[in-house]
């Protein structure tokens, strides 16, 4: 098995629709491996999202890991930058179509607010731009789940440029040079399929982040937001 930190704009595997794409996480893990020692992802992450991605050996470390993801016994932990002052946590339930299938499924994801900032920066209507700092626990793995669930809060994603606001997003990049999605799935956990032990493996936010996290004055804690290169326990 092996635990990589994507980052974000990198496929984790080529697709049919973005087959022209020069490189994709697959590929980088296995550039130096013969073809019939390949590892192949577990679970996916979206293009522009950054964070954790589980690989293994085809056979029963990959099928039994992906059998952890389908019965839903890992515990996913992602950070989100998002509009708006959010609730101080919240359930969001509402069903959502998957990637293969328009029609909508059960759909859920548990957040809790760590921090939440506003400057002193007309955005749009508003004299100042309010933005939070959110932990998100996504309790089903549906297409882009996210996203959607924030978008229909009404507190879209700071960078996503398919269901954000392009107004904070133009505001952000300019002020701090960061423009790429702000959702990072920093934190997994997973039973062995061996040994049934559960292991957490941790990545820390990319670089892009820093600028916002230490260059905005925050209320809150940012301390459950780790800075440090990725650890497996």
């Amino acid at each position: 098995m092996l635990a990589v930190s994507k980052p974000c704009r990198l496929l984790v595997h080529r697709t049919d629709i973005d087959f022209h794409e020069p490189h994709n996480l697959r590929d980088l893990v296995n550039k130096t491996r013969e073809k019939d020692a390949w590892l192949q992802p577990v679970h996916r992450l979206d293009k522009p999202t950054s964070g954790i991605v589980l690989f293994a050996t085809p056979g029963d470390a990959l099928n039994g890991l992906k059998l952890e993801f389908v019965h839903r016994r890992t515990t996913k932990v992602y950070w989100a930058v998002v509009r708006g002052w959010t609730e101080d946590e919240g359930i969001i339930e509402k069903p959502l179509p998957t990637a293969h299938n328009p029609e909508p499924k059960e759909a859920r994801t548990a957040y809790r607010t760590l921090a939440r900032t506003e400057l002193a920066h007309p955005v749009g209507p508003y004299e100042t731009a309010r933005y939070s700092l959110v932990e998100c626990r996504p309790e089903t793995g549906r297409f882009h789940q996210i996203r959607l669930h924030f978008r229909h809060l009404r507190h879209p994603l700071v960078g996503d440029s398919r269901y954000g606001d392009k107004k904070h997003n133009r505001f952000v990049a300019a002020s701090t040079g960061t423009d790429t999605l702000l959702l990072h799935a920093g934190r997994l956990e997973v039973n062995h399929p061996g040994t049934g032990r559960t292991m957490t493996v941790i990545a820390g936010v990319p670089e892009a982040w820093h600028a916002i996290l230490d260059g905005w004055e925050w209320d809150g804690e940012l301390l459950g937001v780790p800075r440090r290169d990725a650890t497996f326990i």
